[in-house]
């Protein structure tokens, strides 16, 4: 008798352990549009050297599945057209963030090296929106080569809380990012 309340018991907690388990991780398309602008700004920048803490396990953005379907592909169009603003990079992943949890964090890089940093979702009471990129300006020369006239880096960092399917713009003077994520 006691041997099949025990086993009961243990069966029943086995049960909910799991259930949670199976129910913890939900997958997210992460969607995310980096830009630099022009816009005239009183503020002295002087950072020469990176000022990320970069977190442990950090993952490469190629070991997440692309999205096929992009939910910001208006927002890139007009960024392309107004000449204030330059999209530097635009990228779509899917992505599985545990419940109560700080998902891993994604290396994001482009514009020919001076786009650099992370992202990260934090899964609590509220969603988190965790962005550490730096950015340095770059010019082309006349054949189109690249090089960078100013060695000052733009550091954007900063922790939103999120509602899924909102459009999220994140500023600095001379460059932005605009987000949304959605649960699938």
């Amino acid at each position: 008798m006691m041997m099949n309340i025990i086993a009961y018991s243990l069966a029943a907690l086995l049960s909910i352990f799991s259930s949670n388990l199976l129910a913890e991780a939900n997958e997210y398309q992460i969607e995310l549009i980096v830009f630099a602008q022009t816009m005239p700004d009183t503020e002295v920048f002087d950072q020469k050297e990176s000022q990320i803490k970069w977190p442990a396990a950090l993952t490469e953005l190629s070991n997440y599945k692309q999205s096929d379907a992009m939910m910001l592909e208006d927002a890139y169009a007009a960024l392309v057209r107004a000449p204030a603003y330059q999209p530097i990079l635009h990228i779509s992943w899917i992505q599985a963030i545990g419940e109560e949890s700080l998902g891993a964090p994604v290396h994001i890089k482009g514009g020919e090296g001076n786009l650099n940093g992370y992202l990260q979702i934090q899964r609590g009471k509220a969603l988190q929106l965790i962005v550490d990129l730096e950015y340095t300006a770059g010019q082309s020369d006349s054949s189109g080569n690249s090089f960078y006239s100013d060695s000052t880096i733009y550091r954007l960092n900063e922790k939103r809380s999120i509602q899924l399917d909102e459009v999220y713009y994140l500023d600095h003077p001379k460059f932005g990012v605009i987000a949304k994520i959605k649960m699938l």
